[in-house]
């Protein structure tokens, strides 16, 4: 391999100098590219995927009855007469998460528990059965309303393999451990009538609402991946007929793993490298990635078959607690909200952040504050570039026009044919030599390097190994995040 830290970019000309005289350059620069496979056939993103890999930031609305249960309670046991918010404003956590700069907000329509937060044909064990509005509200309605209003993408959330308070009517459960077994449904009756609910609620929340950006339905894979065994049996037939169901009522919908993967962990944390691609454990995109294993990290794999952007979902990594409102709970510091960032955006994947309503249906103020402090911090550390390059090379160098300070790069990839980075490497232009300051591995939607600050006066970012050939940049960028 030609080495590139020993070569240095081109001078500009005369031309270019005018040209960029208020900003800065970007240059191509020669090298050679190792590729592992250059005729690797690739999985390649869907234009639904690609825009998905766009949102990047969510937020996830905890709040159902869980919230007015008393301690005690058997699960599901919770009579629908205790939802009683005092001052429900769907609004307070759309703006919430805007504040914070998510790109979308996803409501859990119906938790764990089973009960509805929109009235369902299916169970009276739903808002209609409260004294919320009479009984006549309807809060999917309002939180997509909200959503649209505010210029956020609206998405759901159902637990389809637990549903408590149906579970103990027609299985006679008594508590979390009835519910977790994975072999409840295998009568054949038990299985049609859960089925046949799930696919009703289904159908309620995917024509009745309008078009959503996203649906997450809990427990994907769960039967194969919690241990090393994959059982599969009636559990995966279930969630692979719902998934399907999905797609036939809304195609451009992303519904939660065969369009989405699970980054493995509750932590807002991805692994890294990362691989949008997977390879699943029957060979169909109904069925979970051979690397995920609940808890584990989940890599994806640079020639899986199926092509699914990685989702990290996360409670505590605002604020303490768990996914719905307990009682008191505490902003996480401002360094342990980015962090969050860093290692989920940062490294390739989505997150969605909790914001969960309390008692009175609004998300508490200083959580709400947390979120905006976290969003404008982004904003303050990765809103304005030194210098951008919105050029294809594989090989290029971001030039500055004079020395400049920074402390973190961000590169992206073009994914339309496939994820191909493997490994890359950023240099540093000081006093006429270039040092290198950052070897990378894969990159996919986004990888931001951050750094001990460095003055220089260009970037040189070079890939310098893919799993196939050509390598298209979408997006370099360098920033100062020291700068107001």
């Amino acid at each position: 391999m030609h080495d590139l830290s020993k070569s240095k970019g081109r001078e500009l000309t005369r031309a270019e100098f005018l040209a960029t005289a208020a900003g800065a350059l970007v240059t191509p620069a020669s090298g050679v590219l190792r590729a592992q496979n250059r005729s690797a056939k690739l999985a390649t993103p869907t234009r639904n995927q690609l825009a998905f890999h766009d949102l990047e930031l969510g937020t996830f609305i905890h709040y159902s009855i869980d919230v007015y249960a008393k301690r005690g309670t058997p699960h599901g046991g919770t009579p629908a007469s205790a939802f009683d918010p005092t001052a429900l404003n769907v609004e307070q956590w759309v703006l919430g998460a805007k504040a914070m700069g998510a790109s979308y907000v996803v409501l859990t329509a119906r938790h764990e528990e089973g009960f509805c937060l929109w009235p369902t044909k299916t169970t009276d064990y739903s808002v209609q059965s409260t004294r919320y509005k009479n009984g006549r509200g309807d809060i999917v309605r309002e939180f997509v309303d909200a959503c649209r209003k505010h210029g956020l993408k609206a998405g759901l959330y159902s637990a389809p393999w637990i549903d408590s308070h149906w579970e103990a009517s027609h299985l006679g459960s008594t508590g979390r451990e009835d519910t977790g077994r994975i072999d409840k449904l295998d009568d054949p009756a038990l299985y049609a009538k859960a089925l046949e609910k799930e696919e009703t609620q289904l159908r309620e929340l995917m024509t009745g609402y309008g078009p959503l950006a996203f649906f997450w339905d809990d427990h994907f894979g769960r039967s194969d991946s919690l241990g090393d065994i994959p059982q599969g049996g009636k559990f995966r037939e279930f969630y692979a007929t719902l998934a399907r169901l999905a797609h036939s009522l809304q195609p451009d919908c992303m519904y939660f793993g065969p369009d989405v993967e699970h980054v493995g962990n509750e932590d807002g944390r991805a692994c890294y490298p990362l691989w949008n691609a997977v390879t699943t454990i029957d060979g169909t995109n109904y069925t979970i990635g051979k690397t995920y294993k609940w808890g584990h990290d989940n890599p994806g794999g640079p020639h899986g078959k199926f092509y699914r952007p990685h989702l990290a979902p996360t409670t505590a990594g605002l604020s303490t607690g768990g996914w719905m409102w307990t009682g008191p709970r505490h902003a996480q510091p401002l360094e342990r909200r980015m962090q969050v960032y860093y290692e989920t955006i940062g490294r390739g994947s989505g997150v969605l952040v909790n914001l969960p309503p309390d008692r009175r249906g609004l998300v508490p103020e200083d959580l709400i504050a947390a979120a905006k402090e976290m969003g404008d911090e982004i904003r303050r550390r990765l809103g304005t570039p030194i210098v951008q390059s919105d050029a294809k090379d594989a090989v290029q160098v971001l030039r500055f026009g004079g020395p400049q300070r920074f402390d973190h790069v961000i590169t992206m990839e073009d994914l339309t044919d496939g994820q191909k980075v493997s490994n890359y490497r950023l240099e540093a232009q000081a006093d006429g030599r270039w040092r290198t300051i950052v070897e990378g591995q894969t990159i996919g939607h986004k990888r931001i390097d951050r750094f001990t600050p460095v003055t220089a006066s260009a970037l040189r970012f070079t890939c310098t190994a893919s799993v196939a050939t050509p390598v298209v940049m979408r997006r370099i960028a360098v920033f100062d995040s020291t700068r107001k």
